[in-house]
């Protein structure tokens, strides 16, 4: 039994270290790896169309995935939020780079030019209008990789953050302006050749200043920027039906907070290390701890709800009454309260918590309003740097 049991614990640590090799290469390397293939095939020429058609579909692929990941790993914390100082279920002291309110309209503008170059890889004829469309959406994907590089690099070097998240962020839209180089050059040439094999003679004037504009390379460059606008247009419908709003895609990157196009101002950090109530006030759904305000706690604001005001106040009571109970009381809860404190990182835990204290919570009630002139009072003064004999007199 003993033989089997080794086995079983070695096999399970083998597919233990095999899965971690996975995700390293999937996560780390296998980015790095897309990176140098589309810079080889942006300088060599020879490389077959369908290669370089596969490889541009996987960066398509692989980055939307790596970039939704890395991203919520970011921050979980809209710009409203205070960021919780020592919140060990957390990467960083930061707000999320982009509002998660008006993703779906991020993802209908990133969706849209990663289909639109992956049309024109294929390297095949398209309809004038479709044509005009297809690079006018990748155009619009280099204006949005642009900004989404300089929304993020602002923090590129912040000691707050795991440096390694915001480089390989970075490297999606890196990817698809090279692949967009690429992929428009291949397409003027496309284009070009098509008109001179075929012998298409331009039917009027107009037409024929129309050829010489797209047989030039500046041309191309200009011209479809035009059709970013009826492009655009469309999206933006799309997105009003789904209920974000016209401006959708600008509020993405500007209702933030700690970016680069961040227009919002959030709430100072609370902290909660070192008393399990603050961080179950802090750290738990809101429906069920009840948060009330903030309140200041060694100089640093924290979340507070009733049931820490009320533990506070009777603590304070016990101070006031009994003061050598109250080192006694105080060197338990020192003891045992903090080691509980770093356990609640979850919001389940922070919830299970608040209930189990709740029996406690009556009992703490019931003693201030049996021994204290003005319990509500003492109570309401908690977490503000005052105490309550400075409204009410000594309440001893």
């Amino acid at each position: 039994m003993n033989i089997v049991e080794s086995l079983l614990e070695a096999v399970n640590q083998l597919f233990g270290i095999i899965i971690s090799l996975a995700i390293l290469f999937i996560c780390f390397i296998f980015p790095l790896i897309i990176t140098v293939k589309n810079i080889i095939h942006l300088v060599k020429r020879n490389v077959p169309e369908k290669k370089k058609q596969k490889w541009t579909v996987i960066t398509m692929i692989t980055g939307f995935l790596l970039c939704a990941l890395d991203i919520a790993l970011i921050s979980s914390y809209k710009w409203d939020e205070p960021v919780v100082k020592n919140d060990v279920s957390e990467f960083t002291q930061l707000h999320e780079p982009f509002s998660s309110d008006y993703a779906l309209t991020l993802f209908l503008f990133a969706l849209a030019a990663a289909v639109c170059i992956v049309i024109l890889s294929r390297g095949k004829i398209l309809p004038p209008l479709s044509a005009v469309l297809c690079v006018s959406g990748v155009y619009g994907g280099i204006i949005l990789s642009l900004f989404y590089v300089s929304q993020l690099s602002v923090n590129l070097l912040n000691d707050d953050i795991i440096l390694i998240a915001i480089p390989y962020l970075l490297l999606f839209p890196i990817n698809y302006i090279i692949i967009s180089a690429r992929v428009i050059r291949e397409t003027i040439l496309l284009y070009t050749a098509h008109f001179r094999e075929n012998d298409i003679e331009p039917k009027n004037a107009i037409d024929k200043h129309l050829r010489k504009v797209l047989e030039k390379s500046a041309g191309w460059i200009w011209f479809p920027i035009l059709g970013i606008i009826p492009l655009t247009g469309l999206l933006i419908i799309i997105c009003i039906l789904f209920g974000q709003g016209p401006t959708g895609i600008i509020k993405a990157f500007t209702e933030t907070s700690d970016w680069a196009y961040s227009t919002m101002i959030s709430p100072p950090p609370v902290e909660y290390e070192g008393h399990y109530l603050c961080t179950v006030a802090v750290n738990g759904h809101e429906k069920v701890v009840k948060p009330t305000r903030l309140g200041i706690r060694h100089g640093v604001k924290i979340g507070v709800n009733r049931q820490l005001c009320v533990a506070n106040a009777f603590e304070q009571l016990i101070e006031d009454k009994a003061p050598r109970f109250h080192k006694w009381v105080r060197h338990v809860y020192d003891k045992y309260g903090y080691p509980v404190s770093k356990h609640i990182t979850t919001k389940l835990r922070a919830d299970l918590v608040y209930i189990a204290m709740k029996p406690l919570e009556w009992l703490f009630l019931l003693t201030l309003y049996l021994f204290d002139k003005d319990p509500e009072s003492r109570i309401a003064v908690q977490y503000t740097g005052r105490h309550v004999r400075e409204f009410t007199g000594d309440c001893r």
